[in-house]
């Protein structure tokens, strides 16, 4: 397996190996590296004319590393937010009725497709809801919550792996503030918040805390998903399903301010505040 490949879920490359890939798909990670690579990778496997693709050998492969694949386009972003304009979704719209060049199909990647206004998300779901030709859409996404619902319904959403050791850092620390909320004493979750202090890992973590709240969250009202996991269970039963749900909010708002720059130190304190306030709700 390859260093990208490492980075894919099972599924989809399951799906790239039975040439079943679904026609939009939604790339989510806070790693942007990760994703354009990710990205690139995919784009280079419905454009390969190999019988395993992608071989990284065939001269459509090499045209697509060398930036120069005619039937490859990734979308230009600017302004303040760095995101795709209206007038470049038009473009491609416009674009996306012309035959490809050299493949069978036509492959857009649509780089922080979660910071596009309504508008151009609009303009945007309407090529995919009826694309003109065979087509492959990849957006690519610090956080798919940020797509419209409509945009998110018609696109298979994979979230990619952190690097291993990255992977083990930020389910430990996540897995430490979930511990912490189920126990009384309130530092243990000062200190466990304020553990969160690199930004990558940070939000790794609090991506791992936000599957483990929402795992807790559905068990407790099946019972049933996520009861293998001990803690899961415990979060459950020591969180009221209200608090679970509006820690999600909590965590997501810290994610954000992560993303702003915020200082961690202050992040993870108001985290803490907040979850402790969630848990009596």
């Amino acid at each position: 397996m390859t260093g990208i490949e490492a980075l894919i879920p099972a599924e989809l490359l399951s799906l790239m190996a039975e040439n079943r890939v679904p026609h939009a798909v939604a790339l989510e990670s806070s790693d942007k590296a990760a994703l354009s690579e990710c990205a690139l990778y995919l784009a280079q496997w419905a454009v390969c004319k190999s019988g395993k693709r992608p071989c990284g050998e065939c001269a459509a492969c090499k045209k697509l590393k060398s930036g120069n694949h005619p039937d490859v386009y990734t979308a230009k972003t600017e302004g303040k937010k760095n995101a795709v304009k209206i007038s470049e979704i038009r473009n491609i719209c416009a674009d996306s009725v012309l035959m490809p060049n050299e493949s069978d199909c036509k492959v857009y990647i649509i780089p922080e497709a979660d910071k596009m206004e309504p508008s151009p998300q609009n303009a945007f779901l309407k090529l995919m809801e009826e694309p003109p030709q065979p087509m492959l859409f990849i957006l690519l996404c610090e956080n798919t919550q940020g797509l419209l619902q409509t945009i998110r319904s018609r696109c298979s959403v994979f979230k990619l792996k952190a690097e291993g050791g990255k992977s083990e850092q930020a389910q430990s620390l996540a897995e430490d503030i979930a511990k912490a909320l189920c126990q009384s004493k309130e530092i243990k979750l000062v200190y466990a918040c304020a553990a969160l202090n690199d930004r990558q890992s940070a939000l790794d973590a609090l991506n791992a805390l936000s599957e483990l709240v929402r795992a807790a969250t559905a068990y407790g009202i099946t019972g049933t998903l996520g009861g293998e996991n001990p803690l899961i269970r415990e979060l459950s039963m020591n969180v009221k399903r209200r608090g679970l749900i509006n820690m999600q909010q909590s965590i997501s708002t810290a994610a954000e301010q992560i993303r702003k720059n915020v200082g961690l130190s202050l992040v993870g304190a108001v985290l803490a505040v907040n979850l402790r306030y969630n848990k009596y709700m």
